[in-house]
Protein backbone atom coordinates (compact mmCIF):
# COMPACT_ATOMS: atom_id res chain seq x y z
CA UNK A 1 0.00 0.00 0.00
CA UNK A 2 3.00 2.19 -0.55
CA UNK A 3 3.32 4.35 -3.62
CA UNK A 4 5.79 2.11 -5.40
CA UNK A 5 4.20 0.27 -8.28
CA UNK A 6 7.28 -0.54 -10.35
CA UNK A 7 7.54 -4.17 -9.26
CA UNK A 8 6.76 -6.44 -12.17
CA UNK A 9 3.71 -8.71 -11.79
CA UNK A 10 5.86 -11.79 -12.37
CA UNK A 11 7.86 -10.88 -9.27
CA UNK A 12 4.95 -10.31 -6.92
CA UNK A 13 2.90 -13.23 -8.22
CA UNK A 14 5.70 -15.73 -7.74
CA UNK A 15 5.71 -15.34 -3.95
CA UNK A 16 4.04 -18.03 -1.86
CA UNK A 17 1.14 -17.20 0.42
CA UNK A 18 3.06 -16.82 3.73
CA UNK A 19 5.58 -14.45 2.13
CA UNK A 20 2.86 -12.42 0.42
CA UNK A 21 0.84 -12.10 3.61
CA UNK A 22 3.92 -11.10 5.62
CA UNK A 23 4.63 -8.36 3.08
CA UNK A 24 0.96 -7.33 3.13
CA UNK A 25 1.06 -6.70 6.89
CA UNK A 26 4.14 -4.48 6.60
CA UNK A 27 2.71 -2.72 3.54
CA UNK A 28 -0.60 -2.12 5.35
CA UNK A 29 1.12 -0.42 8.29
CA UNK A 30 3.13 1.79 5.92
CA UNK A 31 0.02 2.74 3.94
CA UNK A 32 -1.98 3.53 7.08
CA UNK A 33 0.85 5.69 8.40
CA UNK A 34 1.00 7.61 5.10
CA UNK A 35 -2.76 8.18 5.16
CA UNK A 36 -2.70 9.45 8.75
CA UNK A 37 0.22 11.79 8.00
CA UNK A 38 -1.59 13.25 4.99
CA UNK A 39 -4.83 13.65 6.95
CA UNK A 40 -3.24 15.28 10.00
CA UNK A 41 -0.84 17.55 8.14
CA UNK A 42 -3.18 18.58 5.32
CA UNK A 43 -0.89 17.10 2.67
CA UNK A 44 -1.92 15.81 -0.76
CA UNK A 45 -2.50 12.10 -0.08
CA UNK A 46 -1.50 10.71 -3.47
CA UNK A 47 -3.50 8.19 -5.49
CA UNK A 48 -1.81 5.24 -3.77
CA UNK A 49 -3.20 6.44 -0.42
CA UNK A 50 -6.80 7.32 -1.20
CA UNK A 51 -7.27 7.43 -4.95
CA UNK A 52 -10.06 5.61 -6.77
CA UNK A 53 -9.39 1.85 -6.79
CA UNK A 54 -6.28 2.45 -4.68
CA UNK A 55 -6.69 -1.07 -3.29
CA UNK A 56 -5.65 -2.36 -6.72
CA UNK A 57 -2.54 -0.19 -7.06
CA UNK A 58 -0.56 -1.62 -4.14
CA UNK A 59 1.57 -4.77 -4.31
CA UNK A 60 -0.80 -6.82 -2.22
CA UNK A 61 -3.87 -5.63 -4.15
CA UNK A 62 -2.38 -6.72 -7.48
CA UNK A 63 -1.19 -10.02 -6.01
CA UNK A 64 -4.61 -10.68 -4.48
CA UNK A 65 -6.54 -9.77 -7.63
CA UNK A 66 -4.45 -12.03 -9.85
CA UNK A 67 -4.41 -15.06 -7.55
CA UNK A 68 -8.10 -14.75 -6.71
CA UNK A 69 -8.86 -14.98 -10.42
CA UNK A 70 -6.80 -18.17 -10.67
CA UNK A 71 -8.63 -19.81 -7.75
CA UNK A 72 -5.49 -19.90 -5.60
CA UNK A 73 -7.12 -17.97 -2.75
CA UNK A 74 -10.38 -19.84 -2.24
CA UNK A 75 -11.84 -19.88 1.27
CA UNK A 76 -13.71 -17.58 3.63
CA UNK A 77 -10.60 -16.12 5.25
CA UNK A 78 -9.25 -14.91 1.91
CA UNK A 79 -12.69 -13.60 0.94
CA UNK A 80 -12.82 -11.62 4.19
CA UNK A 81 -9.24 -10.42 3.71
CA UNK A 82 -9.97 -9.04 0.25
CA UNK A 83 -13.17 -7.37 1.44
CA UNK A 84 -11.50 -5.71 4.45
CA UNK A 85 -8.63 -4.55 2.22
CA UNK A 86 -11.04 -2.93 -0.23
CA UNK A 87 -13.25 -1.42 2.49
CA UNK A 88 -10.24 0.09 4.27
CA UNK A 89 -9.18 1.88 1.10
CA UNK A 90 -12.75 3.00 0.38
CA UNK A 91 -13.11 4.42 3.90
CA UNK A 92 -9.78 6.22 3.54
CA UNK A 93 -10.86 7.72 0.22
CA UNK A 94 -14.19 8.86 1.68
CA UNK A 95 -12.66 10.52 4.74
CA UNK A 96 -9.90 12.17 2.73
CA UNK A 97 -12.57 13.54 0.39
CA UNK A 98 -14.36 15.13 3.35
CA UNK A 99 -11.15 16.73 4.57
CA UNK A 100 -10.33 18.03 1.09
CA UNK A 101 -13.79 19.65 0.96
CA UNK A 102 -13.17 21.42 4.26
CA UNK A 103 -15.51 19.16 6.23
CA UNK A 104 -14.65 17.66 9.59
CA UNK A 105 -14.35 13.93 10.28
CA UNK A 106 -16.28 12.72 13.32
CA UNK A 107 -14.68 10.39 15.88
CA UNK A 108 -17.18 7.68 14.92
CA UNK A 109 -16.17 7.90 11.26
CA UNK A 110 -12.48 7.69 12.11
CA UNK A 111 -13.04 4.80 14.53
CA UNK A 112 -15.05 2.93 11.89
CA UNK A 113 -12.18 3.19 9.40
CA UNK A 114 -9.60 2.11 11.98
CA UNK A 115 -11.76 -0.85 13.00
CA UNK A 116 -11.89 -2.06 9.39
CA UNK A 117 -8.14 -1.53 9.01
CA UNK A 118 -7.53 -3.52 12.19
CA UNK A 119 -9.80 -6.35 11.04
CA UNK A 120 -7.79 -6.55 7.80
CA UNK A 121 -4.58 -6.85 9.80
CA UNK A 122 -6.03 -9.48 12.14
CA UNK A 123 -7.26 -11.65 9.28
CA UNK A 124 -3.85 -11.36 7.61
CA UNK A 125 -2.16 -12.47 10.84
CA UNK A 126 -4.64 -15.37 11.15
CA UNK A 127 -3.81 -16.56 7.62
CA UNK A 128 -0.12 -16.20 8.34
CA UNK A 129 -0.48 -18.28 11.51
CA UNK A 130 -2.53 -20.98 9.78
CA UNK A 131 -0.01 -21.37 6.97
CA UNK A 132 2.75 -21.62 9.56
CA UNK A 133 1.04 -24.35 11.57
CA UNK A 134 2.05 -28.01 11.24
CA UNK A 135 -0.37 -30.68 10.06
CA UNK A 136 -2.64 -32.02 12.79
CA UNK A 137 -0.67 -34.73 14.61
CA UNK A 138 2.74 -33.70 13.24
CA UNK A 139 5.88 -33.76 15.37
CA UNK A 140 7.19 -30.23 15.97
CA UNK A 141 9.70 -28.69 18.34
CA UNK A 142 8.74 -26.43 21.21
CA UNK A 143 10.64 -23.60 19.50
CA UNK A 144 8.35 -23.90 16.47
CA UNK A 145 5.25 -23.86 18.64
CA UNK A 146 6.46 -20.82 20.55
CA UNK A 147 6.54 -18.80 17.35
CA UNK A 148 2.72 -18.56 17.18
CA UNK A 149 2.58 -15.32 19.12
CA UNK A 150 4.89 -13.96 21.81
CA UNK A 151 3.67 -12.86 25.22
CA UNK A 152 4.42 -9.23 24.35
CA UNK A 153 2.38 -9.51 21.16
CA UNK A 154 -0.43 -11.10 23.12
CA UNK A 155 -0.60 -8.31 25.69
CA UNK A 156 -0.42 -5.66 22.97
CA UNK A 157 -3.29 -7.25 21.02
CA UNK A 158 -5.37 -7.72 24.16
CA UNK A 159 -4.87 -4.07 25.14
CA UNK A 160 -6.00 -3.01 21.68
CA UNK A 161 -9.16 -5.14 21.87
CA UNK A 162 -9.84 -4.01 25.45
CA UNK A 163 -9.65 -0.35 24.41
CA UNK A 164 -11.97 -1.00 21.45
CA UNK A 165 -14.49 -2.80 23.68
CA UNK A 166 -14.43 0.08 26.17
CA UNK A 167 -14.80 2.69 23.43
CA UNK A 168 -17.70 0.94 21.71
CA UNK A 169 -19.24 -0.31 24.97
CA UNK A 170 -19.30 -3.89 23.70
CA UNK A 171 -18.32 -7.03 25.62
CA UNK A 172 -15.13 -9.03 25.20
CA UNK A 173 -14.28 -12.42 26.65
CA UNK A 174 -11.05 -14.31 27.29
CA UNK A 175 -11.02 -18.11 27.28
CA UNK A 176 -8.09 -20.05 28.74
CA UNK A 177 -7.72 -23.53 27.22
CA UNK A 178 -5.75 -26.05 29.29
CA UNK A 179 -5.45 -29.64 27.97
CA UNK A 180 -5.93 -32.50 30.45
CA UNK A 181 -3.93 -35.65 31.08
CA UNK A 182 -0.55 -34.34 29.97
CA UNK A 183 1.35 -36.05 32.80
CA UNK A 184 0.11 -39.48 31.69
CA UNK A 185 0.79 -38.63 28.04
CA UNK A 186 4.36 -37.59 28.85
CA UNK A 187 4.95 -40.78 30.81
CA UNK A 188 3.75 -43.00 27.97
CA UNK A 189 4.77 -41.07 24.86
CA UNK A 190 7.43 -38.63 26.05
CA UNK A 191 7.79 -35.03 24.91
CA UNK A 192 6.78 -35.96 21.36
CA UNK A 193 3.32 -36.87 22.64
CA UNK A 194 3.01 -33.51 24.42
CA UNK A 195 4.14 -31.65 21.30
CA UNK A 196 1.54 -33.45 19.21
CA UNK A 197 -1.23 -32.55 21.62
CA UNK A 198 -0.24 -28.88 21.69
CA UNK A 199 0.18 -28.70 17.91
CA UNK A 200 -3.14 -30.41 17.24
CA UNK A 201 -4.85 -28.14 19.74
CA UNK A 202 -3.48 -25.08 17.92
CA UNK A 203 -4.67 -26.31 14.53
CA UNK A 204 -8.18 -27.02 15.81
CA UNK A 205 -8.50 -23.72 17.63
CA UNK A 206 -7.35 -21.65 14.66
CA UNK A 207 -9.57 -23.50 12.20
CA UNK A 208 -12.77 -23.34 14.27
CA UNK A 209 -12.86 -19.70 15.42
CA UNK A 210 -13.99 -16.55 13.63
CA UNK A 211 -11.45 -14.56 11.60
CA UNK A 212 -11.63 -11.75 14.15
CA UNK A 213 -10.94 -13.92 17.19
CA UNK A 214 -7.34 -14.23 18.38
CA UNK A 215 -5.46 -17.28 19.65
CA UNK A 216 -2.27 -16.93 21.69
CA UNK A 217 0.20 -19.44 23.08
CA UNK A 218 0.16 -19.09 26.87
CA UNK A 219 2.83 -21.04 28.69
CA UNK A 220 4.14 -24.37 27.37
CA UNK A 221 0.85 -26.18 26.88
CA UNK A 222 -1.99 -23.65 27.16
CA UNK A 223 -3.75 -21.30 24.78
CA UNK A 224 -5.65 -18.08 25.34
CA UNK A 225 -8.54 -17.06 23.08
CA UNK A 226 -9.77 -13.49 22.79
CA UNK A 227 -13.39 -13.29 21.59
CA UNK A 228 -14.41 -9.68 20.79
CA UNK A 229 -18.11 -8.92 21.14
CA UNK A 230 -18.75 -12.02 23.25
CA UNK A 231 -20.81 -11.78 26.42
CA UNK A 232 -21.01 -14.64 28.92
CA UNK A 233 -23.54 -16.62 26.91
CA UNK A 234 -21.56 -16.32 23.68
CA UNK A 235 -18.27 -17.21 25.40
CA UNK A 236 -19.81 -20.32 26.96
CA UNK A 237 -21.14 -21.39 23.55
CA UNK A 238 -17.66 -20.98 22.04
CA UNK A 239 -16.06 -22.98 24.85
CA UNK A 240 -18.71 -25.71 24.60
CA UNK A 241 -18.18 -26.04 20.85
CA UNK A 242 -14.41 -26.28 21.31
CA UNK A 243 -14.84 -28.80 24.13
CA UNK A 244 -16.92 -31.02 21.85
CA UNK A 245 -14.46 -30.60 18.99
CA UNK A 246 -11.53 -31.73 21.14
CA UNK A 247 -13.24 -34.54 23.04
CA UNK A 248 -14.88 -36.11 19.98
CA UNK A 249 -11.82 -36.14 17.69
CA UNK A 250 -8.80 -38.26 18.71
CA UNK A 251 -5.26 -36.89 18.47
CA UNK A 252 -2.40 -38.98 17.07
CA UNK A 253 0.06 -39.35 19.96
CA UNK A 254 2.43 -41.60 18.04
CA UNK A 255 2.67 -43.06 14.56
CA UNK A 256 0.38 -45.94 15.49
CA UNK A 257 -1.69 -44.76 18.45
CA UNK A 258 -4.23 -42.00 19.01
CA UNK A 259 -6.33 -40.89 21.95
CA UNK A 260 -9.09 -38.46 22.80
CA UNK A 261 -7.77 -35.48 24.75
CA UNK A 262 -10.04 -33.22 26.76
CA UNK A 263 -9.36 -29.71 28.02
CA UNK A 264 -10.50 -27.32 30.73
CA UNK A 265 -11.82 -23.90 29.82
CA UNK A 266 -11.68 -20.80 32.01
CA UNK A 267 -13.75 -17.79 30.92
CA UNK A 268 -13.48 -14.19 32.09
CA UNK A 269 -15.26 -11.06 30.86
CA UNK A 270 -13.70 -7.63 30.52
CA UNK A 271 -14.99 -4.63 32.42
CA UNK A 272 -13.78 -1.01 32.63
CA UNK A 273 -12.76 -1.34 36.29
CA UNK A 274 -10.11 -4.01 35.71
CA UNK A 275 -6.99 -4.23 33.57
CA UNK A 276 -6.35 -6.74 30.83
CA UNK A 277 -3.80 -8.48 33.06
CA UNK A 278 -6.39 -8.88 35.82
CA UNK A 279 -8.96 -10.30 33.41
CA UNK A 280 -6.33 -12.68 32.02
CA UNK A 281 -5.49 -13.89 35.54
CA UNK A 282 -9.18 -14.47 36.17
CA UNK A 283 -9.43 -16.68 33.09
CA UNK A 284 -6.42 -18.66 34.30
CA UNK A 285 -7.95 -19.05 37.77
CA UNK A 286 -11.26 -20.19 36.27
CA UNK A 287 -9.37 -22.81 34.22
CA UNK A 288 -7.75 -24.02 37.45
CA UNK A 289 -11.21 -24.49 38.95
CA UNK A 290 -12.58 -26.29 35.89
CA UNK A 291 -12.57 -30.04 36.30
CA UNK A 292 -12.90 -29.86 40.08
CA UNK A 293 -16.31 -31.49 39.69
CA UNK A 294 -17.03 -34.44 37.35
CA UNK A 295 -17.97 -33.23 33.88
CA UNK A 296 -17.41 -29.58 34.77
CA UNK A 297 -14.81 -28.58 32.21
CA UNK A 298 -16.04 -25.01 31.58
CA UNK A 299 -15.98 -22.41 34.37
CA UNK A 300 -16.82 -18.70 34.16
CA UNK A 301 -14.93 -16.52 36.63
CA UNK A 302 -16.93 -14.93 39.42
CA UNK A 303 -16.00 -13.29 42.71
CA UNK A 304 -17.14 -16.44 44.53
CA UNK A 305 -14.23 -18.36 43.01
CA UNK A 306 -11.80 -16.25 45.04
CA UNK A 307 -13.33 -17.39 48.34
Amino acid sequence: MTGKTDTQPSEILSRDIPAAIADAIVEHESWLSAWQRAALCGLPPGDHVSGEDSHLTCRFGRWFQHNSATGMLDGQLFTDLGRMHRETHEAAQYLMGKLAAGESVSPDEYDAMMDVADKYRKIAVRIQDLHGLPEDGAVVSDDDLAELQSRLTMLSELEREWERAARTETPMSLIMVRPDGLVAIRQEFGQIGIDRVVASLAVRLFSSLRPYDSVFRYGRTEYLICVPGADRERAELVATRLDELLSENPIALSDDEESKVTARFGISLTDPQHTVQEVLERASHAANMAGSAPGERIVVWSAELEN
